[in-house]
Parts: structure tokens; C-alpha cells; sequence
């Protein structure tokens, strides 16, 4: 017996209605929406990337797993699960519950949309690697997978590569100040007249060229001198050997001879000096181009008494110092009485008149600020003295002299040099 169902349907008037039916063509059956992660959103698309790992294995990654960017993503999931903020901020993209707050279960693919989880054992919180939320290089280097643990001389050992065994240096190169450069600096002075005048002139350097004993270079636009060279090394294809240089700024090098050559062709205005004439040699007896000096008062007057015990003139001149103070009663800018002479240096490398005004605008806070009566009932303001403490006053014409005084500063409130 055929029976016939009529095609009319009935009309459903309630929701319920239509999902108690059977879904024969599983309609209704359908993965939970996932969110996406926004554009910009760091952590969300790093969380997206677990998410995408989870859908295609059907598991979420181990840490223990062979594959790299697997146990990445294993120590990423462990950081987010520890962090209550990070973990409240992708509530809204964890579909699968991968978040979920009970850190012992672990959900499978098998499990999502039911209340069944597999058990695992938990990591304590305090074990767990939070530098895979990566966000700058100290995150990298925080957590490298142990990629980067290697003994520091490993890296300079050349390893299935034949190669030709060399002496290592025993001293790393570095420039400081050359303690008796004024013995050099007439010889500089001569090589730079000469290039004005056209008597020498410069060549780019190349590896053809020559550098030698007594040879002239200009490297990073300063000009340098090669005065000594030590022992050949062995070891080294071509020649090499450690080489003293002296700069015209005052300061010295010694530098082996293959890394200058090397700098010299590096250096788009690398040049050698090519000079006539004899080669210029350092001078054995140099003499000063003039004396900065250091003075105290013996004045008497009341109005310096509380600035006497650290009250001092610098000046400079080109003769003695015996003759510039012979007359010191008589000249304000000795505050017209007699001095003591507390220091002299001799300048080499610098003109002396220059040094004094280096020092003074160094100094210029300290200068003492008051007026005096003259004997001739005149008043006047003295220029040349400062109040400032002895130390100070050595140690700010040590660093005019060896080049440095740009690294340092003056405490206008102690009186006292500081690095910068």
C-alpha cells in the first residue's frame, strides 16, 4: 500500500519548530565562527597562527615535538595562558577554547563543541617561557630555542675551510694621546706648507702604491705619519708588521701595516703624500712656542680674603715667567700685588696664547666677578683670575693637551670637571 504525503507543508510558527526536524543534509552542522585578528594587532595574530595550527592537525602543538615552529607556537600558547591580561584580550578569538582557564586539560579537535578534554599533565606557571610573545630583539634573544648557546671562540674558528694560519696580534690598535707629539708636530707643519705651495701633492690610494717608513697618508681626512715599523709577522701572504703612526691632532696608533692599507683603500679619500726631498725625521730637541702659567696672589686686600684659597691668575707668555711677574705691584692684572708661582707648562704642540683663551672660556663661570680700587683710586674689574679649585684648573689644561676636553664639562656649581 502507497502513501502519499502531501506536498503542502505545514507551517511552522516557532523557532523550535524548525531545529527539532532532522537535519538530513547537516545543515546545521557547522564549525564554530572564528574571529579574525584585526590588522595591527600583535598578539592576536600571533594567537591566529596557534588557532591555524590546531584546525589542520587536529591538536594543539607540543613542546616537544621535533619540528621547530611547532614547539614555537607551543611555548607561545603556555605564554598567553599565563598571562590573565593577554588571555582575557583573545577570549573573543580562542573559538576552540584553547585559553581555556583549567591548565590541566588540553582540548582536541574532537572535543570542541562538548564539555570532554583530554587530561595533561600541567606546567607549573613559574616554568613557563614567556619571550615567545615576541615584541622586540631583547624578546629574541630571551628565548633562542638554544640556538644562540655556543663558547664565544667558536666563532672565530674557521671550521671545513683550508686556510692559511696566522699570528694573532697581541695588541688590539688604539688611538690615544702622543705623550711628546711635539717633536712631530714641525714635521706636519712643513708637509702642509709644502702641499699649499704645490711642492707635494696627493694620490688616491691603491693597493700598488706603497706605504713606508716616513711616509705621509691622509685617512678619514686626517693627516698621519708612519714613524717606525716593527718585526715582519709570519703567517700572512704579503707583508704585515705592526707600524707606530702619529696623527697630526696629537694622537698616535700602532697599527698593523695591512689593516692601514686596507682603511686607506676603504676610505673614498684615502691618499699617500707623495713629497720630494729628504725624508723628515721627529725632532730630538723640540722648544716650547711659548708657557701657561698658574699663579696665586699675596694680595692683602680685604675684599679677595674669602677667595684667596682658591683664587687663581692663568695666563701665558712667550718669554719667562720671572720676567712677566718682576713687576707684579704695579700691573692690575696681577691685582697689583705680589704673586706665588704655583705651576708653569710648556707648550709644544699648541699655541700658548690659544691654550689661555681655551682655558679662560672653559673656566668662564669661575672667573671672579667683583671690582677693586687701583692704588691710583681707580676701580677695576680683574680678567684673568678664577675661582676655582687648583685640581680643576691641572686637570682642564691636561685635557686641552691631549686633545680630550671635548669629552667633559664643567659643574658650574663644585667647581669640578665631569664627563660628559
Amino acid at each position: 500500500m502507497i502513501c502519499l504525503r502531501s506536498s503542502k507543508k505545514t507551517p511552522k510558527r516557532y523557532l523550535d519548530d524548525i531545529f527539532s526536524e532532522d537535519d538530513d543534509l547537516g545543515l546545521l552542522d557547522v564549525a564554530p565562527l572564528k574571529a579574525k585578528a584585526p590588522a595591527g594587532n600583535l598578539i592576536a595574530s600571533q594567537f591566529e597562527e596557534i588557532t591555524t595550527f590546531f584546525e589542520k592537525n587536529g591538536r594543539i602543538p607540543a613542546s616537544d615535538a621535533d619540528s621547530f615552529d611547532e614547539k614555537r607556537l607551543a611555548r607561545r600558547l603556555k605564554a598567553f595562558k599565563s598571562n590573565g591580561e593577554q588571555r582575557e584580550s583573545l577570549k573573543e578569538f580562542d573559538s576552540y577554547g584553547l585559553l581555556a582557564d583549567e591548565s590541566s586539560y588540553i582540548p582536541s579537535i574532537e572535543s570542541v563543541g562538548s564539555s570532554t578534554y583530554e587530561v595533561q599533565e600541567s606546567t607549573p606557571s613559574s616554568e613557563i617561557d614567556k619571550s615567545e610573545l615576541v615584541t622586540s630583539l631583547d624578546d629574541i634573544f630571551d628565548d633562542d630555542d638554544d640556538l644562540l648557546e655556543f663558547d664565544a671562540p667558536d666563532i672565530f674558528t674557521i671550521r671545513h675551510v683550508p686556510a692559511e694560519k696566522k699570528s694573532q696580534p697581541e695588541e688590539i690598535a688604539k688611538r690615544q694621546p702622543c705623550a711628546d707629539f711635539s717633536r712631530y708636530a714641525p714635521i706636519f707643519e712643513i708637509v702642509q706648507k709644502e702641499l699649499k705651495a704645490g711642492a707635494a701633492s696627493l694620490d688616491r690610494f691603491r693597493h700598488e702604491l706603497k706605504i713606508q717608513v716616513g711616509d705621509f697618508f691622509i685617512l678619514n681626512g686626517l693627516m698621519g705619519y708612519v714613524h717606525s715599523a716593527g718585526e715582519r709577522l709570519e703567517g700572512y701572504s704579503s707583508y704585515n708588521a705592526r707600524l707606530h703612526l702619529v696623527f697630526e691632532n696629537g694622537t698616535e696608533l700602532h697599527m698593523l701595516f695591512q689593516s692601514l692599507t686596507h682603511g686607506l683603500v676603504r676610505d673614498d679619500h684615502g691618499c699617500k703624500v707623495n713629497r720630494e726631498g729628504a725624508l723628515l725625521e721627529p725632532d730630538s730637541n723640540p722648544v716650547p712656542t711659548g708657557l701657561v702659567y698658574v699663579l696665586a696672589t699675596k694680595s692683602s686686600d680685604s675684599v679677595l680674603a674669602t677667595y684667596k684659597s682658591n683664587l687663581y691668575k692663568i695666563g701665558f707668555t712667550e718669554g719667562s715667567v720671572e720676567d712677566r711677574i718682576k713687576h707684579a705691584e704695579k700691573d692690575r692684572t696681577f691685582l697689583e700685588a705680589p704673586v706665588r708661582v704655583v705651576m708653569i707648562t710648556e707648550c709644544y704642540n699648541i699655541d700658548a696664547h690659544k691654550l689661555e683663551t681655551l682655558v679662560h672660556g672653559f673656566l668662564g663661570y669661575q672667573r671672579l666677578n667683583i671690582t677693586l680700587k687701583g692704588h691710583d683710586g681707580q676701580s677695576y674689574k680683574p680678567r684673568e683670575w678664577f675661582n676655582v679649585p687648583l685640581a680643576t684648573v691641572v686637570e682642564v689644561i691636561k685635557h686641552i693637551l691631549d686633545g680630550t676636553i671635548s669629552q667633559y664639562r664643567m659643574d658650574n656649581t663644585s667647581g669640578k670637571v665631569m664627563k660628559k
